[in-house]
């Protein structure tokens, strides 16, 4: 009995995931970092990275995915995004990937780097914040009129808050131009060392210490991840919530919504079951 039980409360937390995705709207290749193909640009910026120079969102071919992509013209143009990662307390490693268009006589960059800060959930502005890990590049020269992947491993050392993605482009010379599409940053395999991602629950009740997470982590460690089907849907939870919690985290009534209809539910379940599923 306990061991379908188990699986009936996977299957209910994965129908809840399906549940929760679909509603949102919003397009992503999937990762800890996710930026929809860009798709979520306000007044020419794509939303969530901080703008120097020209660099700006474009609406017109080539396009990787969706209806935008990010374009930059010129040596001072930067895109610059930082990533709240929890707190990092065993060194573990990311991967990384993009989507790069590069014309003319340029290099697109897009640069990866950890760091510790003063603040989690801020970017990385205070005085004492540090640079744990070197800078990994990935970079393109002419692809020939077509989009590239690039991708990439990156360690996150331990003490790591946030991570720093750029993009940017070297060695301009005449009219060039690089386009960045589906940028994407993922743990595989190790999600295990990250307690507080349980992105759309955390974005639901607006912090990562309410009691509801503590159970929610607790049948992920205990079933879940104890099996390969329900490390196959962590995965892909990983993999695909976090644009889904961010889109969540700015409504309310979003919010309220998601708490009240799906992870509330989930979490009575749970808490109902739970002397048939604890360790």
């Amino acid at each position: 009995m306990s061991r379908h039980i188990r699986v009936m409360l996977a299957a209910l937390l994965i129908l809840t995931g399906v549940l929760v995705f679909l509603p949102s709207g919003y397009v992503g290749a999937g990762g800890m970092v996710v930026n929809g193909g860009f798709e979520l640009e306000i007044g020419g910026v794509p939303d969530g990275w901080n703008l120097t120079g020209s660099a700006t969102c474009n609406d017109t071919g080539p396009i990787y995915e969706g209806n935008w992509t990010a374009q930059i013209t010129g040596g001072n143009d930067t895109l610059t995004q930082w990533v709240g990662v929890g707190n990092v307390t065993v060194g573990v490693t990311f991967q990384a990937w993009g989507w790069m268009y590069v014309y003319g006589n340029v290099t697109g960059v897009i640069a990866f780097d950890f760091w510790a800060c003063c603040a989690e959930n801020e970017t990385c502005g205070c005085n004492n914040s540090v640079q744990l890990s070197p800078t990994t590049m990935l970079s393109a020269t002419d692809t020939n009129g077509v989009y590239v992947q690039l991708n990439s491993t990156i360690p996150a050392p331990p003490g790591t808050t946030h991570l720093r993605i750029r993009l940017l482009g070297t060695g301009w010379n005449g009219s060039a131009e690089v386009r960045f599409d589906e940028i994407g940053v993922w743990l595989p395999g190790g999600f295990s060392l990250l307690p507080g991602y349980c992105f759309i629950a955390t974005a639901a009740y607006g912090t990562e210490t309410a009691s509801q997470l503590v159970v929610l982590r607790d049948f992920r460690d205990q079933v879940l991840l104890k099996n390969a089907l329900g490390s196959r849907f962590v995965e892909a939870y990983y993999k695909l919530s976090p644009p889904v919690a961010d889109f969540i985290a700015k409504s309310d009534f979003l919010r309220a919504i998601v708490r009240g209809v799906f992870v509330d539910p989930v979490v009575n379940l749970l808490q109902w079951s739970q002397d048939l599923w604890r360790a």
